[in-house]
């Protein structure tokens, strides 16, 4: 096999992976009155659907060291796409709450640790093109959550029973480990790391909780939105299959949002696609809060793009600060622990607002305002220097591990949040 045609495959399968990250979310919304009437849940209980997937994500991120370590990044690929076939099927059983939220832990724990373990991944495979292979991921794993989300109510309503449509996502995840087991035969190893690399406390470095702090309000409205915008407009009037079509229009703008804006990734100073794509949020917001039925369609789009497109620009800064793959990947997997654990924790206080206020309108309106928040701490961020993606810094000299983690680490905590590395930190992390 050419290495063209290894790479061309590895895309792929890559795209396909990640169109099995999201129905598992996506496919409750349009189905909540349903699944509500079944089970008996409450709407603070019915949060849980999607908050514990998202929660899970952000332990199986923090805990992805351990994985690596221990099973390695094309088994737990490979198992996680597995347990996330399991959890789909779990719903084919009777529909009551316990069964239900064990399948959206089981589904939540396998996307975590392929979230988790993907950039690093697209790094060591895609080295010269980290930041247009991470937009096409973060678009195939947007792109599934639209199909979750327009296609479950279809296939509720040809189904003998409702439940019956939640069941079918198993199929696409079957189809990504068989493809994935194909293909990982051809990749080449990954880096293993030695006593020389640099171990780094990620943990304690301001600049890494300000990361995870930053991608976890940003993905909080996202979160709120696959689980209450189809429930919203069910709530107004609307059918379930309309609803359920607004959330897929949303994530079609999350499609061009994660395609566009890292391609458009390559000036020095990104806060100005930030701040685009935060307004464009903001929009969307304001427009489910005042009008939401009019042009209700503009308003999904509008905070599709913005959240889309802040999706995959925060993972490449992230990635950013660590020439070193594995370093990039430690980094990467605490900001997305921190990070999906505070946005978990959205649907949760979404259902809760729901139940005391007796409509959305709170609700938006909280993600409204902390979206004003987001665009005030971008503002406040140093002019944000890059080096193109796959660059190598020269190596001066061979330092001591040691040396190298306290260059690194003095460098993580002493310079602005969301500020890639200097000069020296990429050569210590690359040495």
């Amino acid at each position: 096999m050419t290495p063209a045609l290894r790479q061309n495959l590895t895309l792929a399968v890559l795209v396909l992976t990640g169109i099995n990250m999201r129905p598992l979310l996506t496919s409750i919304g349009p189905l909540l009155p349903d699944i509500r009437a079944a089970s008996g849940m409450s709407y603070t209980l019915a949060a849980l659907l999607t908050a514990l997937p998202v929660i899970a994500m952000g332990v199986l991120a923090l805990a992805a060291g351990w994985v690596d370590r221990y099973i390695g990044q094309k088994r737990s690929i490979a198992l996680s796409l597995l347990i996330i076939a399991a959890g789909a099927l779990l719903r084919e059983i009777a529909p009551n709450s316990g069964l239900l939220l064990t399948s959206a832990l089981a589904g939540g724990i396998g996307i975590g640790i392929i979230q988790a373990a993907i950039p690093a991944v697209i790094k060591h495979l895609f080295p010269r093109r980290t930041p247009l292979v991470m937009g096409l991921w973060s678009a195939a794993l947007m792109g599934g959550g639209g199909l979750g989300a327009a296609f479950t109510p279809w296939l509720a309503s040809h189904s003998a029973a409702w439940h019956d449509a939640l069941a079918w996502w198993a199929l696409p995840a079957l189809l990504a480990l068989l493809s994935w087991l194909a293909i990982c035969r051809q990749l080449p190893r990954a880096p293993h790391q030695t006593s020389a690399s640099p171990r780094v406390a990620i943990i304690g470095q301001r600049r890494a909780w300000t990361l995870g702090l930053y991608f976890g309000l940003i993905n909080a409205g996202y979160a709120s939105l696959i689980a209450w915008l189809p429930p919203y407009y069910i709530q107004l009037g609307d059918s379930a299959q309309y609803s359920g079509s607004l959330l897929a229009l949303l994530t079609v703008g999350q499609t061009a949002g994660a395609l566009l804006l890292p391609a458009l990734a390559r000036q020095d100073d990104r806060r100005q696609l930030l701040l685009f794509a935060l307004a464009l949020q903001l929009i969307g917001f304001c427009g489910f809060i005042w009008l939401p039925q009019h042009v209700p369609a503009l308003w999904a789009i509008a905070c599709g793009v913005g959240l889309g497109g802040a999706f995959p620009l925060c993972l490449v800064l992230a990635l950013d600060h660590a020439g070193q793959p594995a370093v990039a990947g430690r980094l990467v997997a605490f900001m997305q622990g921190i990070g999906f654990i505070i946005a978990g924790l959205s649907p949760w206080l979404s259902g809760l607002l729901r139940s005391l206020s007796g409509n959305y309108t709170l609700d938006w309106s909280w993600h409204a305002l902390c979206v004003l928040l987001l665009m005030a701490l971008t503002l406040r961020f140093s002019r944000l220097t890059t080096r193109p993606s796959g660059g190598r810094a020269p190596l001066t000299s061979i330092k001591s591990a040691a040396a190298r983690s306290k260059e690194i680490a003095r460098a993580l905590a002493g310079r602005p949040p969301f500020c890639p590395s200097p000069k020296s930190v990429l050569t210590a992390s690359l040495a």
